[in-house]
C-alpha cells in the first residue's frame, strides 16, 4: 500500500483519471487494511468475498482485511474516492462496528447530504496529503479519516436490520458468538465448544442464534469455515489437503466432503471454475 509510512492511501477519481481506472480493475486478491469506496457519479462493479456488487451514485461501501475482492469493471468518467487505512489508524470502537458480524455490508446508497459531507473530509485529506509539510498536517489527516470512518460506521449502523425486537440478551449472545467465531473456526468446531466458551448450554446458544440471525450455530459455523476455505482455494497455491489442514481438519477427504455439501462443488471444482 502506498504512503504506508502514514499507514493509508488516497486516490481520486475523475473523468480524467484513465490510469487510476485502470489501477482499479484488477484481478481478485485479498489485503490486510480496510478498503472505503465513496462513488459520486458513474457505475462500477466488482466482487467480495464471492458476491458481485455494483455502485452507482452517492454509494459508499468497505472491504474488511481479509476479503478476497476484485474490481470488475468502472465506467470511464465515473468519479469518486478510493481510501485504504490501516488497522491502527481506526479506533477500536468503530472497527468493532464495520466488523459487526450482524451489520449488512453491501454497499449503501446514500443521500446527497450525507455523501457531501464525505466528499468534504476527504478532499481536505486529499489537500493536506499533497501538501506534505509537517506533523501538524498529518495529525490532522488522521484526525479526519476516523471523522471519515465514523461517519461511515454512523451511516451502516443506521441500517442495521431491524428484526423483530429482540430482547438485548439474545442479541448480545448472537453477536459475541459471531465474533468468536471469526477467531476460533479454525479452532473450534462444535456448537457445544462455543457454548462452553461463551458460559451457555449448547441449547440456549443455538436458541439465541436462531431467534437473532434465522439459522442455527452449526449453518454459521459451516459458513465461516466454508468462506476460509473459498479464499484460500482461490488465492493461494495451497493443496486441497493443506488447505484442510490450515483450517483445522486432519482428515482431507471429509473437508472435501463437507464442502462439497455446503457449496455444491468440490474443492477442485470450485478452484478451477473461479480460476478460468
Amino acid at each position: 500500500m502506498e504512503s504506508t509510512d502514514q499507514g493509508f492511501q488516497i486516490k481520486r477519481f475523475h473523468p480524467d483519471s484513465h490510469a487510476a481506472h485502470e489501477a482499479l480493475v484488477m484481478g481478485a486478491h485479498r489485503d490486510d487494511h480496510y478498503i472505503f469506496l465513496l462513488q459520486e457519479t458513474g457505475f462500477s462493479k466488482g466482487m467480495i468475498d464471492f458476491h458481485f456488487f455494483t455502485l452507482k451514485e452517492n454509494a459508499v461501501l468497505f472491504i474488511l482485511p481479509g476479503q478476497v475482492h476484485s474490481y470488475l469493471e468502472t465506467q470511464v468518467g465515473t468519479t469518486g474516492w478510493f481510501v485504504a487505512m490501516d488497522s491502527d489508524l481506526i479506533p477500536e470502537a468503530l472497527r468493532s462496528v464495520l466488523e459487526d458480524p450482524l451489520l449488512m455490508r453491501k454497499p449503501f446508497a446514500g443521500a446527497a447530504t450525507d455523501i457531501a459531507g464525505l466528499t468534504q473530509c476527504l478532499w481536505l485529506v486529499h489537500t493536506l496529503h499533497a501538501q506534505r509539510n509537517s506533523v501538524y498536517s498529518r495529525q490532522a489527516i488522521h484526525s479526519l479519516l476516523t471523522s471519515f470512518v465514523a461517519m461511515v460506521a454512523g451511516l451502516y449502523d443506521q441500517r442495521r436490520p431491524s428484526t423483530v425486537e429482540k430482547g438485548p440478551r439474545p442479541q448480545a449472545i448472537a453477536r459475541e458468538f459471531r465474533k468468536l467465531l471469526a477467531h476460533e473456526y479454525k479452532r473450534l468446531k462444535s456448537p457445544a465448544d462455543y457454548a462452553g466458551v461463551l458460559h451457555l448450554s449448547a441449547p440456549y446458544l443455538n436458541e439465541a442464534v436462531k431467534e437473532v440471525t434465522g439459522f442455527t450455530v452449526s449453518h454459521w459455523i459451516q459458513q465461516e469455515i466454508v468462506l476460509e476455505a473459498k479464499r484460500l482455494l482461490y488465492h493461494s497455491p495451497c493443496s486441497v489437503k493443506e488447505i484442510a489442514y490450515q483450517l483445522g481438519y486432519e482428515d482431507h477427504t471429509y473437508f472435501s466432503r463437507l464442502f462439497k455439501k455446503a457449496v455444491g462443488k468440490t474443492p477442485g471444482s470450485f478452484r478451477g471454475h473461479y480460476r478460468k
